[in-house]
């Protein structure tokens, strides 16, 4: 569900879209499972940056052109 957030959201920063499914993990899984899905969305939204799936523009946000 991030991974989608921050491919198909433009107006929502990448790190509040990790920040938001961090705060589920805490409440629904295992203590230790916010340290995993902090590790795993980090490194898939550099990847999709890099390559050009995850574009941000607007307000607060740099444009990737």
């Amino acid at each position: 569900m991030a991974l989608a957030e921050m491919k198909n959201f433009p107006s929502i920063p990448v790190k509040v879209s990790i920040n938001e499914y961090i705060d589920i993990s805490k409440t629904y899984s295992t203590p230790k499972s916010k340290q995993f899905v902090n590790g795993l969305l980090d490194v898939m939204s550099k990847k999709l940056t890099e390559s050009g799936e995850i574009r941000k523009s607007g307000r607060g946000l740099l444009d990737n052109k």
